[in-house]
């Protein structure tokens, strides 16, 4: 098959295997959204009884965060402006700035262009798509064989890591890994300006695509393999240099092409406290921190702990491990991880990439399991000492990939592991198996550690309901019972066909394994379709836009920009977003410090850093009540009326809410009246009438890139209790109108067209040309040869 319809045929399967995999939101009517988490709590109740049990009660994140940002994004982009800030968390916040938001995806024109939700599968099945075919191209230019790249392209999208951090910026950025490799690999072989060109595009998309974290990982990774090919690939230390030289150049462009992104989010973390509190909670390089042993074993079975997926219990708490999307990331089937990645092994010698990715897959592994002295090295680097490495199980599961494609392709002529490594298949399958069998027996264990976990969580919990932790505690155990037999016996009867198919083929000879291949693809991507669907749920319309009465109320008793808070579980941080209402607090990792400061007293007192996404209480509220008031909050929501005495206080559906004695969100310090207040993100426009000078108090967060003009004229804006802020007017009628224009925001998109316009040079590279004969010269021109013989 030819390169050209191969490549074809390989996009247009992937694509088939998407559409299958995303059928429900991609055919259907539902929608890729995690939304129905929030009918946990009692202010969105839809008069069930018992407490609701989401898809996957993981998922928080895309619902708080990245769905109302991407549809800010959508409303401020088809309005023509950049979503510069977010008046809608935090008091407002930079938004462009804080990186997740990831304005400049491309894969993000999707929504700007179409509707949300129903853009968010496309999205999805677009970036596995692109991932997909970038691992397809790598394979294939590194040698690997018919299967094995189609392995590679086929497994890759749907590994463990892609699929459990899909809904998330994380994401966007792995599906770059690929691609980066394969064009760092041009520019080593060719470095031209035109190779850099390329590699600097896609360094840029992986800057932009909102997780700057992940980012680094991936570079990283670029640069640990330009430097092994320098090594291995070229012998003079002279063609070394220049190769590297031209490569760091791509990248380095690639970089300022990223700079829209890079240099407005290095500013907003100048303000915020993330940084210092992360370098104070990292341990000192030499340490040694506690290793995440159980959480290896996930790289083979997932599921091994459960997980908080509905019907699965979730041991992984109890027993010391991570969530799911931290344990299971370097997942790529049982098959690669046993049978194709051992057999890759013995390649070294004609395939050097398999030593590459054996070392990357064992780096990626240390750093993201914590062992030595990977972990440690890896908190004696800048910037990765304050980086969540946990998420290098990237790299374990880009490597598993690889290999199993370097493995197939062994498989396809005759290679076979030893007996010995078979006989440890069916070692573990007898333990699995067991284990399934004796499962039933440990429920009165399960039930006593799931009622001592439970209790203890209801006692530190603000307004804890006793009864809904002893029903969550029996939800666990029954979930267990379940659960957890049917998939050891599955896990231990998988590795016994996998046993099986090992020992035929040794047997059989090249016959058996030169058919095995395809037979190996099915069973994986089965196994990865057995992990992966449903675990990013796909719900009904009405879900995703159920509105509940609460937010009816909140809609009705609060004024523009005033804002609401909720208490406990009840309207975490940045949910009211979703639904166009304000919350002094913002969801994000990086907020601005000045606002923190603020809301200090409504923490918990001794806490080390301050975050909001710290717990809300009752006392909390009354420390901080006149701050919170002076800060435009208007409403307090808890699952339990409030303790103390409270002038007004409601209640709704199953909740109550608490209405303090908030002013405007604008209003005069000295008696001028505001005759109007047009508040929009990032823009608003104040009208006045005042018989003497006054001061006009916004209750916005004040932050460096806010300017004001009294009826055009520029006039300073003064901080209000170094939060929010004031501007002076004199006596009369005025206008007076306040734009964000931060200055890192002008510098990052004067950086990315530098970039960009360096790009467009390195892509459009001018080839050399010449007449051909001409070769010598005379009176100041070039004489071809036969002109001069007829001179």
């Amino acid at each position: 098959m030819g390169s050209f319809r191969e490549t074809l045929g390989f996009a247009l399967m992937l694509a088939a295997c998407l559409t299958v995999y995303f059928h429900e939101t991609l055919l259907g009517d539902r929608i890729l959204s995690p939304a129905d988490v929030l009918l946990v709590e009692a202010s969105f109740r839809r008069g069930a009884t018992g407490e609701y049990e989401p898809i996957n009660r993981l998922l928080m994140d895309p619902v708080l965060q990245f769905q109302p940002w991407l549809e800010f994004n959508r409303t401020m982009i088809r309005q023509g402006r950049l979503p510069l800030w977010n008046p809608y968390a935090g008091c407002g916040a930079p938004h462009l700035a804080c990186g997740q938001s990831a304005v400049f995806d491309p894969f993000h024109l999707i929504a700007y262009l179409g509707t949300v939700p129903r853009a968010l599968a496309w999205m999805a099945a677009g970036r596995l798509w692109i991932a997909g075919l970038g691992m397809f191209l790598l394979a294939r230019s590194w040698g690997c064989g018919y299967w094995g790249r189609w392995f590679a392209g086929l497994v890759y999208p749907f590994c463990g890591f892609l699929v459990v951090w899909l809904l998330y910026p994380v994401t966007p950025v792995a599906i770059w890994l690929p691609w980066l490799l394969l064009a760092s690999d041009g520019v080593l072989n060719q470095p031209r300006a035109r190779r850099a060109g390329m590699l600097s595009v896609v360094v840029g998309l992986a800057i932009v695509g909102g997780h700057i974290q992940t980012s680094a990982h991936v570079l990283l990774a670029a640069g640990l393999f330009a430097s092994w090919r320098a090594v291995v690939a070229f012998t003079s230390w002279r063609d070394r240099g220049r190769r590297v030289l031209v490569w760091a150049a791509g990248i380095a462009l690639g970089l300022v092409v990223g700079a829209a992104q890079i240099i407005p989010l290095g500013y907003y973390l100048a303000k915020s406290p993330v940084w210092g509190d992360r370098q104070r909670a990292t341990k000192a390089w030499w340490a040694l921190s506690r290793p995440r042993l159980p959480d290896v074993v996930c790289m083979a079975f997932p599921y091994m702990y459960g997980s908080q997926r509905h019907g699965h219990p979730n041991l992984a708490r109890g027993l010391g491990v991570y969530n799911l999307n931290e344990s299971a990331g370097g997942y790529a089937g049982l098959a690669t991880l046993v049978w194709l990645a051992p057999l890759a092994l013995g390649q070294r010698g004609h395939r050097p990439e398999a030593g590459f990715l054996v070392a990357l897959g064992v780096v990626g592994a240390l750093g993201a399991f914590r062992l030595f002295p990977v972990d440690n090295l890896l908190r004696a680097l800048p910037v990765l000492d304050v980086t969540d490495n946990r998420r290098l199980s990237l790299w374990v599961a880009f490597s598993l990939s690889l290999l199993g494609a370097f493995g197939i392709d062994g498989l396809a002529q005759g290679e076979h592991l030893a007996r010995s490594w078979v006989a440890v298949w069916v070692l573990g399958a007898g333990l699995l198996g067991g284990i399934a069998i004796f499962i039933p027996r440990l429920e009165p264990l399960l039930r006593h550690q799931a009622e001592r976990h439970y209790r203890e969580a209801a006692r530190v919990a603000p307004q804890a309901d006793m009864a809904t932790y002893q029903a969550r505690g029996e939800r666990q155990v029954r979930a267990a019972l379940a659960f957890l037999p049917r998939y050891y016996g599955l896990a231990a009867c998988e590795l016994l066909a996998l046993a099986l198919l090992a020992l035929l083929a040794a047997r059989q000879g090249p016959g058996l394994a030169s058919r095995l291949p395809p037979v190996l693809i099915g069973l994986t991507l089965i196994e990865l379709a057995y992990f992966g669907m449903g675990l990013n749920p796909a719900i009904a319309p009405e879900i995703q836009g159920f509105e509940p009465p609460l937010i009816a109320r909140l809609r009705r008793g609060l004024e523009p920009g005033q804002r609401a808070l909720g208490i406990g579980e009840e309207l975490p941080p940045n949910v009211l977003m979703r639904f166009g209402l304000c919350d002094p607090r913002n969801y994000d990792s990086v907020e601005l410090a000045r606002s923190l400061q603020w809301f200090a007293p409504l923490f918990e007192p001794g806490s080390e850093s301050l975050s909001s996404r710290s717990q809300i209480t009752w006392e909390g509220v009354h420390r901080a009540r006149e701050r919170l008031e002076a800060a435009c909050v208007k409403a307090v929501v808890g699952a339990s009326p409030p303790p103390g005495r409270f002038a007004r206080v409601e209640r709704t559906g199953d909740v109550w809410i608490t209405w303090l004695g908030s002013p405007a969100w604008a209003s005069s310090l000295a008696g001028a009246t505001l005759v109007s207040a047009q508040r929009d993100p990032g823009r608003s426009v104040l009208r006045t009438h005042a018989s003497a000078g006054d001061q006009i108090l916004i209750r916005e967060t004040w932050d460096a890139g806010w300017t004001a003009r009294i009826d055009g004229d520029p006039v300073p804006i003064s901080t209000y209790r170094d939060t929010f802020m004031s501007v002076s007017v004199p006596a009369g009628d005025h206008v007076i109108q306040l734009e964000y224009q931060p200055v890192e925001v002008i510098y990052g998109l004067m950086g990315s067209a530098l970039g960009m316009a360096g790009v467009i040079l390195a892509l459009t590279e001018p080839t050399r040309f010449w007449i051909p004969g001409i070769s010598k010269t005379g009176l100041g021109r070039t004489l071809a040869p036969r002109l001069e013989l007829s001179l």
